[in-house]
């Protein structure tokens, strides 16, 4: 592995740039956490929701771009069919990415990574906002906003229906 990958500061490489990934705060933490448990009961065993899992979207040197989502989703056979040692740092786009924002978020960094998965092959982003306490989507189906009173649910994820509010309702608890 290498620095940064296996190490803290956990880095990241946009187009061979290298950049220390964003430090998390306790909203960012219990939604990333909330929306990493939704994902993993709601797939039923038939894949893996991860935590901060880099992803190798380009391995050339001058345009290397390695990011870490909050969380990716892969379903088993997709894993399953790379090798050993490429399931340690994927190099085929998940079916679901999820970016939780912080108040140190780097401005158009978030939006350009959102856009390289994408790109990329990614069915499905999320662009989550603790503080507004939102989820945009970002689909095959399009760009959309869902707030406390909306239900998720996408043809590109047929087995992942919940309610936006469960994914920040921990929030109160704390006072956020």
């Amino acid at each position: 592995m290498a620095r940064g990958i296996d190490t803290k500061p956990y880095l990241e490489w946009l187009d061979g740039a290298e950049s220390v990934a964003v430090s998390p705060n306790t909203p960012h933490g219990v939604v990333a956490t909330t929306l990493l448990l939704i994902i993993d009961e709601r797939s039923r065993g038939a894949g893996f929701a991860m935590p901060e899992l880099h992803l190798r979207l380009d391995d050339r040197s001058a345009t290397r771009t390695v990011l870490l989502p909050d969380i990716a989703y892969y379903r088993s056979e997709t894993l399953l069919a790379l090798d050993k040692a490429d399931r340690m740092l994927p190099n085929v786009p998940p079916d679901l990415i999820v970016e939780v924002r912080s108040p140190n978020d780097r401005p158009g960094f978030r939006e350009e990574k959102i856009r390289r998965y994408r790109a990329w092959g990614c069915a499905v982003v999320f662009d989550v906002d603790p503080a507004a306490r939102t989820i945009v989507v970002h689909s095959g189906a399009g760009v959309r906003t869902l707030g406390a009173p909306d239900r998720f649910s996408d043809p590109a994820l047929p087995w992942l229906e919940f309610d936006v509010r469960d994914a920040f309702a921990r929030l109160d608890l704390l006072g956020f």
